[in-house]
């Protein structure tokens, strides 16, 4: 019996050139079509863009060549929610890109943005796991595969740590590293078989994507040219700052100021419009910067309570713009840690009540120490 390939297609360039040149280049790999698996976990917030390519280009090829493809989603926000199977077919027709539970709506229920420090935990969370719950139902428990990822040549140290979830059963592999090709190569084999420019994988709100001066203008480019996915962008970061002015998608930078400076007077009007129609509430918010136990002065980690205290119908008074404004701070964050702060605010009616279980004696313990 053969080892099954399972590849991680992320929609992207990089998995996109490797899935290409394994159908174009049978040379180029050591295993049949048919014991390939491309699976994809569905974040629910891709571009449309890159799904019109991929419906456009990849479906096809995986039909013709009889190619197994699995597009999964995560099915609510914990893991015993389970997973959704969108299409487990070989001869896929349609790209399932709206997901079922989504990033966004974890994102907007805990009222943040991704994070660009650290672990990529909304990778994990909304690719990682239902990849691998996916995958051992596919196959079976204990059953060896071949699980190949698209890092690309510049990118040995990401590799590297990937193969430290090697298993008895599971070795990763990485074709792109193998073959000397660099994200560039990766687009010019793509542009040379398809004869398109492809995109790289991103979710509409990513913050990586404005990380820089050049991914920036491509994605206020792509905003314009897709309204909808601007506003979607804007409000996940409008709730996040309602709950934290710190927290916006490009850090102090925020994307509102972006938009606003690039003259896309439609997304702004949208924005407005979609926050006039929805409900808002007032929420209970305090905050903990906690410090470090080896060294006092520096903070190890945030703690937050968020708490809905006025149902959304008896707010139908204020309009959008003036719950943008509406914020009461009780007790402002003080220059030593633990720092506190309190305060109630006027948001979108979207974000869940949440706290830690040891909140209330840590806000106990800080505040009395203030």
């Amino acid at each position: 019996m053969t080892t099954p390939v399972v590849l991680s297609y992320g929609l992207g360039v990089d998995s996109t050139a490797i899935l290409l040149r394994w159908i174009h280049e049978p040379a180029s790999r050591d295993f049949d079509l048919d014991d390939l698996v491309v699976v994809t976990a569905m974040t629910g917030d891709e571009w449309r863009t890159t799904g019109d390519l991929v419906e456009r280009h990849i479906l096809p090829l995986l039909a013709a060549h009889r190619i197994r493809y699995v597009q999964v989603a995560r099915h609510g926000p914990l893991q015993a929610d389970g997973i959704t199977v969108l299409d487990d077919s070989r001869s896929p027709r349609v790209l399932h890109l709206a997901g079922d539970y989504t990033l966004s709506d974890e994102l907007l229920g805990a009222g943040t943005v991704p994070q660009m420090g650290g672990a990529r935990l909304c990778s994990a969370k909304a690719k990682g796991w239902p990849l691998d719950t996916t995958i051992e139902r596919l196959l079976g428990p204990g059953t060896p595969f071949r699980h190949v990822i698209g890092f690309e040549a510049n990118e040995p140290g990401r590799a590297l740590k990937d193969t430290r979830s090697n298993t008895a059963v599971r070795i990763g592999e990485y074709p792109l590293i193998a073959w000397g090709w660099d994200r560039s190569a990766c687009e010019d084999y793509i542009r040379s078989v398809t004869g398109v420019d492809w995109p790289k994988s991103a979710c509409v709100y990513c913050p990586f994507a404005l990380s820089n001066k050049t991914s920036r203008a491509r994605t206020l480019a792509l905003y314009r040219q897709n309204v909808p996915a601007a506003v979607q962008a804007l409000f996940v970061e409008h709730v996040s700052l309602a709950f934290n002015e710190r927290q916006g998608l490009n850090g102090e930078v925020r994307l509102i100021d972006l938009v606003r400076a690039d003259g896309n007077q439609a997304a702004l009007d949208a924005l407005d419009e979609r926050l006039q129609h929805t409900p808002h509430a007032v929420y209970h918010v305090r905050r903990i910067a906690r410090p470090r136990k080896d060294d006092p002065t520096k903070i190890a980690n945030y703690a937050r309570s968020v708490c809905r205290v006025t149902k959304p119908e008896l707010l139908g008074a204020f309009s959008a713009s003036e719950a943008a404004e509406l914020t009461e701070v009780v007790r402002e964050r003080g220059d030593t840690l633990p720092a506190t702060e309190e305060m109630y605010v006027l948001a979108p009616a979207v974000v869940h009540d949440k706290q830690d279980r040891n909140f209330e004696t840590w806000w106990s313990e800080a505040t009395t120490a203030a």
